[in-house]
């Protein structure tokens, strides 16, 4: 592991977390918009914490079972996270934007579990599996298979942003989507084969930033409807 790449993520993160927080506080109050903002940015600040943790015991050359406790945070952040993208997902189902599967839709959840099932079989290469404390390799299993809901959940929001025909909230949904998929296809990618060390290095690297891109994104919508009405509110108090 090579301490830029945990730098690299952390700063990814570190980038998103403000744009989350914008966008939980300018969602309506009690919304399940303001709550899947809430819940996404809690995600993004544990996985900074968690990159920030990869770093210090890089740097203190601390041994696997003191670095397998970053298990609890990766748990927790994918918790997080998933539980994020079921309200956003509601939030929509609330505005009429319910998803409505279609047949390439279920190819997509068929590859999911295509991409999940060899992370299942050959879980004991995960980077934890030789930890000497129990409850961090079963954490570890259990984080694996929590990698592929989030990522079939965001199957419903890549129907929306289909639905949705282009603009910026498409785009959005798009980018998290792209993120989610990554991550479980490098995990896949990084348990099941040898050979895409190089690759995986730079994509690892990439995945952080596509979840920061969704956030930047989601935050442009919020900022184009302030621009919008700013614009009316001038042209409706200029003097006839």
């Amino acid at each position: 592991m090579e301490i830029w790449q945990e730098v690299g993520k952390a700063a990814a993160y570190a980038v998103a977390l403000p744009y989350c927080w914008r966008i939980r506080r300018d969602s309506p109050s009690g919304s399940r918009m303001q709550a899947a903002w809430t819940l996404m940015g809690a995600s993004a600040l544990l996985s900074l914490v968690r990159h920030g943790y990869e770093v210090w015991a890089e740097v203190g050359d601390w041994a696997l079972t003191q670095r397998s406790w970053r298990q609890i945070i990766i748990v927790a952040s994918l918790v997080t996270l998933t539980w994020g993208l079921l309200e956003l997902g509601r939030a929509f189902r609330e505005a009429g934007l319910a998803p409505r599967w279609k047949s390439v839709d279920w190819l997509w959840l068929l590859l999911l579990i295509a991409l999940a099932l060899p992370v299942l079989v050959n879980r004991e290469r995960m980077g934890d599996a030789a930890s000497s404390i129990a409850a961090m390799r079963y954490l570890q299993f259990l984080s694996s298979l929590l990698l592929a809901v989030p990522a079939m959940v965001a199957l419903g929001l890549h129907r929306i942003s289909r639905e949705m025909a282009g603009g910026r909230w498409a785009l959005a949904l798009q980018w998290m989507v792209a993120f989610l998929l990554l991550r479980l296809v490098n995990l896949c990618l990084s348990t099941s084969t040898t050979g895409w060390s190089d690759w995986l290095q730079w994509s690892n690297l990439a995945a952080p930033w596509l979840f920061t891109m969704a956030a930047v994104e989601r935050w442009s919508v919020t900022r184009a409807a302030e621009r919008m009405r700013e614009q009316i509110f001038v042209g409706a108090n200029k003097p006839a």
